[in-house]
């Protein structure tokens, strides 16, 4: 093994339809598993207005139909953007006494999600999938924001607001 635990990002799911993208975030972590990466695979993201489940819940559904066995899938479903879905991620990881992740996301997202694990002491490499060259424009639109956000360290407010209100 050569990390603690494989960690496969979310992607907002309206109306609970996944996007192709999210999809090929899940096969790459279950190939990542298969081929010995870690023994365990944390599916990050928990569940929207417009969502008729937590992503997270989504994504071990479609992990164990690659044929990963229920004991190597733990679901993270409370978060709501990157930096929620890493430090909820490290959080279980470090409760089992394990470091380092493997985190699976989309080659536009990728640098901001490195960052991110940097900022809150989280050793990982990162594996990506290509975004749709259909959808790229606004993923690239929706990753400028996120690093706006990130930069003015609005996600870190919210992750506090979130802890102190109990929600």
């Amino acid at each position: 093994m050569f990390y603690d635990a494989i960690v496969v990002l979310g992607l907002h799911m309206p109306c609970g339809v996944p996007s192709e993208e999210l999809i090929a975030r899940v096969k790459k972590a279950s190939e990542c598993w298969i081929e010995g990466y870690a023994p365990t695979v944390i599916p990050c993201g928990g569940q929207r207005s417009d969502e008729l489940q937590p992503e997270s819940i989504y994504m071990a559904e479609l992990l164990l139909s690659y044929g990963l066995p229920v004991s190597a899938v733990k679901p993270e479903t409370e978060s709501l953007n990157t930096e929620q879905n890493l430090r909820n991620a490290k959080a279980m990881i470090e409760a089992w006494g394990g470091k380092t992740a493997l985190v699976v996301t989309s080659d536009t997202h990728m640098r901001r999600a490195l960052a991110v694990c940097r900022q809150i002491g989280l050793p990982a490499k990162g594996i990506s999938v290509r975004t749709a060259e259909c959808s790229r424009f606004m993923a690239w639109i929706r990753e400028a924001f996120g690093w706006i956000e990130y930069l003015l360290g609005w996600q870190r407010k919210s992750n506090r607001r979130k802890a102190n209100d109990g929600t």
